[in-house]
């Protein structure tokens, strides 16, 4: 076993803590998950810590300079890491701590004794024919369908004589519940946050702008890939370069065929960056402990606001303040169309206001429209234990997630697609405008 050894054991330990973190967080309580995934984080970094403490202290460099400064290095970090624990102990419960704690060590064992089990040679000729193994994981799958009754009976017993400790907890929860009737989508990292520390103010306030938290995360992650992809620009780019410059050369012929090769490229950074925006947004949400922003009216209102307020000030800069009037007034050139003023003036006024208001209802109709349609099948899946008598429910929402893809990405382009329309719509687009553009384009 060498230090490949510890890397997997790293992984696996991380995948089997972030398992038992949410179970204990569903089934006892929040804070409780917490206390053990950053048990297991703390056990993980000592681990680092003694791999390196070991390599520089048995290393071939290890009485040079540089060696003992890495030993140095490894036994501060050591101590720094001993203190947090002590911090960590004294205000997140022992118990739960201990479990995050013991976690890697379990996974070491577990895997130093299958590594043991499968190198032996009982193993090796019980393995010699498949139908052996095909029948040992139909027992063990057997065993763990006739648990899973004994299993629901214990939480159902438990849940009808709750701790002292649940009931707290169900009082001090009782009022979120009573202010967030209706339906419940995912629960994210903030909210999960906001229950494990209800009495923390810096809790309830990520809590009341989580929306806005996720929406300035995706906004950072969107200006972190820009980065990426312009930092090093090369003649032949590479896969990742080359899928950036791919989306945006195609947002580029796309509004431009549209706005005509005059004004299109004007305003593709705007559009381009409000497609790209609001598609990572409404896919954000499928990421575990995520939620999608535009899932939110408050952040499709405003989307919808700036596209509004921008379209206008488009119209008037480009018609001046007598022509937008103008152009609100319908163009009226005739003696019956100056008569229809009163009645076109109040139509197009009430047809620009309708305009953010589409935008704004259509997004999170269908955003959250989504999210509630996983969170049913996530549900049946999960009450499929109950009457099937499976250890595990049934990934029913799994076929669902290819569709929030696809409808993800239609919204967006729908969005952006009707933004660039309305700014069509208050561009001067009369026929010697369009000659103009068709001379230009040849």
């Amino acid at each position: 076993m060498g230090l490949e050894f510890l890397v997997r054991v790293r992984k696996s330990s991380l995948w089997a803590s972030l398992v038992v973190a949410l179970l204990i967080a569903r089934y006892v309580r929040p804070i409780d998950g917490w206390a053990v995934a950053l048990g297991v984080l703390w056990s993980l970094a000592n681990l680092s810590l003694i791999e390196r403490l070991v390599v520089a202290l048995t290393g071939p460099g290890r009485r040079d300079p540089a060696g003992v400064r890495r030993t140095l290095q490894a036994a501060a970090g050591m101590t720094a890491l001993f203190g947090l624990g002590a911090v960590l102990l004294a205000t997140l419960p022992a118990q739960s701590l201990l479990w995050g704690f013991l976690i890697p060590l379990v996974v070491i064992v577990l895997k130093a004794a299958s590594l043991l089990l499968l190198g032996s040679r009982g193993w090796k000729r019980f393995a010699r024919d498949p139908r052996r193994v095909a029948g040992l994981l139909v027992i063990l799958g057997l065993a763990a369908w006739a648990a899973a009754p004994l299993w629901v009976g214990a939480q159902e017993h438990g849940a009808s004589s709750p701790s002292p400790g649940a009931t707290h907890a169900a009082a001090s929860s009782g009022g979120e519940h009573g202010e967030n009737e209706g339906p419940q989508k995912f629960t994210n990292f903030v909210t999960l946050l906001a229950r494990a520390f209800p009495d923390a103010p810096w809790a309830h306030f990520l809590h009341e702008f989580e929306v806005l938290i996720f929406s300035l995360l995706v906004a950072l992650l969107l200006v972190v890939v820009a980065w990426r992809a312009s930092r090093d620009p090369r003649l032949i780019p590479g896969p990742f370069q080359n899928a950036v410059e791919y989306l945006v050369e195609t947002l580029n012929d796309f509004i431009v065929g549209i706005l005509g090769p005059v004004h299109g490229p004007r305003y593709v950074p705007f559009l381009g960056s409000l497609f790209v925006y609001i598609l990572a947004m409404n896919l954000f949400g499928l990421i575990p402990f995520m939620d999608s922003p535009t899932s939110s009216l408050n952040v499709t209102v405003a989307l919808a606001l700036v596209v509004f307020v921008y379209s206008q000030y488009i119209g008037i800069r480009g018609l001046g303040v007598i022509g937008y009037l103008d152009h609100l007034a319908g163009n009226p050139r005739t003696a019956i169309s100056w008569g229809l003023v009163p009645l076109m003036l109040p139509i197009h006024i009430m047809g620009e206001l309708a305009k953010p208001i589409s935008l704004s209802c259509r997004l999170f109709g269908n955003v959250f429209g989504e999210d509630m349609l996983l969170v049913a099948f996530v549900t049946l899946g999960i009450t499929s234990v109950s009457f099937l008598h499976s250890p595990i429910g049934l990934p029913l929402q799994l076929p669902f997630l290819f569709l929030a893809l696809l409808t993800s990405t239609l919204q967006a382009l729908v969005f952006t697609v009707l933004s660039t329309i309305y700014f069509l719509l208050m561009l001067p687009h009369d026929d010697h405008g369009h000659e103009g553009e068709e001379q230009h384009a040849h």
